[in-house]
Parts: C-alpha cells; sequence; structure tokens
C-alpha cells in the first residue's frame, strides 16, 4: 500500500477541551504531530467523523499529515494553559522514525513541567523512556497500551498492520519496571468476538503479567465509512457476525443506526470487565494524577463525584441521576477556591452554592472532605491514586 508524507504548518496543536476526561483519561489537553496512521485499523474511529476535515477517509492510512512545526507550536501555546494532564505523542512508523516529532513534544512537556498520558499501539514509545522517566519525575507521566484483546485472529482481521500485541505487552513491561504508571486502553472490545469471559480473562490477565496497573475499557462505536470497514472485516472473520452488529446498533431501525452500542451491553460488559480485574488484582479505571495544592482536594473530590457515575452508568440507574454527578464533577474540578476551604467557613451550604451541587451530593463531599478520604489540600499527595479510584 502506498504511502505518502505530506508536510504542513498548522497555525495551533493544543486542544483544549471543555472538560477534564474523567473518568477515563484524565486529560484536559491533547495535542499530536500527526494526522492519520499508518497502522490503518479497520474499527478506529478517527477514520470517520471530523478528524480527517475534507479528506477521503480512505486516505486514512495511505496519507499522513505531518506537522512540521508540532515542536514549536508547543512550547509556545503551553506557556499560557495551566499545567493539568496533556495527551501527546504519537508513535506511529515511518512518520516518527523520520521526523521525532513526538520526542520533541516530550521534551517540550519536561521543560515546562507538565503532567502526561500517552495512549500508544506502538512500541516505539520506549526509544523515549529516558525522557517519560523524567517527566514523572517532575511531574507525572502514564502510558497506555492500546490493544482489542491479545487474540491474534482478531489482530489479524482488523489490525493487520498494527504492531503485534505482544510487542506492546513487552514495551507495556519496560516502561512498569522503569516506574511509568501503565495499563492497557482496552478499546475497542468487539462484540460477540473478544467479549466473551476467555478472551478479556487472557487479556486482563498478560496486562497484569505485564506490569500494567489497570484496564479501561470500551465497545466499539460505528460511524460512516469506518462502520462499513469494521462490518467487512467482521464479515471475512465470522460470517455471522456483520448480522449480529448490525442487530446491536440498530442498523434496520427507522431512525438509523446508532453511534454505539445499547447501553445496557455496555454495562454488563463494564461489569464483566470490573469483575475480571478484581479478580487479577488491577483497577478498572486510570488513576487520577492530581498536584500538590489548595485545589488538590477539589481535584480528588471530582474524581470521586466522575467514578459515581461511571458506577451508575454500569448499574443502568436513570440519566438525570448519572448527570447529577457528571455536572456536580465538574463543577468542583473548574471551582477557583478549596471545597474544604468553603465547607470549613460556610458548611454545607457554602457547597450547594456551587452549582451544579445538589443537597445529596454537598453531603456527600462534606463527609470524603471531614472524614479525610479526599484530603484537606494541604497535603503533598501528588502521587496517582491517592486516595483514587477504589481497590480491587
Amino acid at each position: 500500500m502506498k504511502l505518502e508524507l505530506q508536510e504542513y504548518r498548522p497555525r495551533r496543536i493544543v486542544n483544549v477541551h471543555q472538560h477534564v476526561d474523567g473518568p477515563w483519561f484524565w486529560g484536559r489537553y491533547s495535542a499530536h504531530p500527526y494526522v492519520g496512521c499508518r497502522s490503518g485499523c479497520h474499527f478506529c474511529y478517527a477514520r470517520g467523523g471530523r478528524y480527517l476535515g475534507r479528506r477521503d477517509p480512505a486516505t486514512f492510512d495511505e496519507i499522513i499529515q505531518v506537522k512540521v512545526n508540532a515542536v514549536e507550536l508547543l512550547r509556545r501555546e503551553l506557556p499560557r494553559l495551566q499545567p493539568e494532564v496533556i495527551a501527546a505523542g504519537d508513535w506511529q512508523q515511518p512518520a516518527e522514525d523520520r521526523y521525532r516529532l513526538s520526542r520533541g513534544m516530550l521534551e517540550v512537556i519536561l521543560d515546562l513541567g507538565f503532567p502526561l498520558y500517552v495512549n500508544e499501539r506502538s512500541p516505539l514509545v520506549t526509544r523515549d523512556l529516558d525522557l517519560l522517566v523524567a517527566i514523572d519525575r517532575r511531574s507525572h507521566a502514564s502510558v497506555s497500551f492500546s490493544m482489542s484483546g491479545v487474540d491474534p485472529a482478531l489482530k489479524r482481521a482488523f489490525e493487520p498492520r498494527s504492531p503485534g500485541v505482544k510487542q506492546r505487552l513487552g514495551a507495556m513491561a519496560r516502561l512498569a519496571e522503569a516506574g511509568i504508571l501503565v495499563g492497557a486502553s482496552l478499546m475497542p472490545i468487539l462484540q460477540f468476538a473478544g467479549d466473551d469471559e476467555r478472551h478479556l480473562d487472557e487479556t486482563i490477565r498478560a496486562v497484569r503479567d505485564h506490569g500494567g496497573s489497570y484496564v479501561i475499557a470500551g465497545g466499539l462505536t460505528m460511524e460512516g465509512a469506518q462502520a462499513e470497514r469494521t462490518l467487512a472485516a467482521a464479515h471475512r472473520l465470522d460470517a455471522a457476525l456483520d448480522g449480529r452488529w448490525r442487530e446491536l446498533y440498530g442498523w434496520g431501525a427507522p431512525e438509523g443506526p446508532s453511534h454505539g452500542p445499547r447501553p445496557s451491553y455496555s454495562a454488563r460488559l463494564g461489569l464483566k470487565v470490573r469483575e475480571l480485574c478484581a479478580r487479577h488484582l488491577i483497577l478498572d479505571r486510570m488513576p487520577r494524577y492530581v498536584a500538590a495544592g489548595p485545589l488538590a482536594v477539589n481535584k480528588r473530590v471530582a474524581e470521586r463525584l466522575f467514578l459515581r457515575a461511571y458506577d451508575l452508568e454500569l448499574e443502568e440507574a436513570p440519566g438525570y441521576r448519572v448527570w447529577a454527578y457528571r455536572k456536580a464533577a465538574w463543577a468542583i474540578d473548574e471551582w477557583p477556591t478549596s471545597v474544604a476551604g468553603i465547607l470549613a467557613a460556610r458548611g454545607e451550604a457554602g457547597l450547594r452554592a456551587v452549582p451544579g451541587v445538589g443537597s445529596s451530593i454537598a453531603r456527600e463531599v462534606a463527609a470524603w472532605v471531614r472524614d479525610g478520604v479526599v484530603g484537606d489540600g494541604a497535603e503533598d499527595g501528588a502521587g496517582p491514586g491517592e486516595p483514587g479510584p477504589r481497590e480491587p
């Protein structure tokens, strides 16, 4: 398959998200040096939607646009932002072999003291282990290796050109040995092909055995050209999958197919992954990094609220209950003064004055602060998972 590397100079590189990405990857910013991906996984959501702009989705893995000024843009833009977690880099080959932009971006992140999150399919990330360790010592670095499972048949069918899963697990072990927080982004889990207990157990056990501390799981999304390509790959793997997937996503429904699987399926899948993670003594959510300071307590409270919203989703609770916790999490995460100070000065009434925080959630937050489970803002506990997510 042909490959074309197109150099260009965008005007900006950092994406500033409206809210922190909780309780998934905990990022507030993202910055990536390439558009397109040589791996060309059939199920990749980036093939559809707005990622490619006006480009033909068929060129996703044939044309890699190279942001040749990525490093200088990052150095100009980051100092204007609060130092929260940034998802950055892209270690795909052969583009990164030639341009080394991801390494340059890590050097900027280290110099400016930003915490880093990396989501990768490529073991090439270990080339920059020295910088990852240095970033982790100064602030924080974590890496999730993306995979759909450890079954070679799934990889051959859906991601024939991506780096091997054994290589990813080997890279995970190297990073874990160096003290980097690592785990797996088990996304997408392939319905009716890789979502049974045997496949999931093998994968979660492999992550644990290679130093992983967590597994974050998510089902397959389907959209446009990516959906058609994914269905074709599924049919080649097992002719029965095509029809089962079309039914799961409602392809025959009058309103058209849904972007993701039914919420009931997602809830069952999340509970199954949680059970297996507990069995293997790892987490089913990624611990959040929180820097020391007076607002650390807000971040820890928000973390617990985000986790509670996720729990409610797995319980298939009414949407308004999930939304209440999510709104409160965003509000407290972004509030400019310490909730511990608010509680000390004005009690629960002060917490209820924060937009999106109702009476019942204010009582929960007050109990967490008073019991010390989220700290009081004076701690120097910048480490991930302190107190963080529940222990398995």
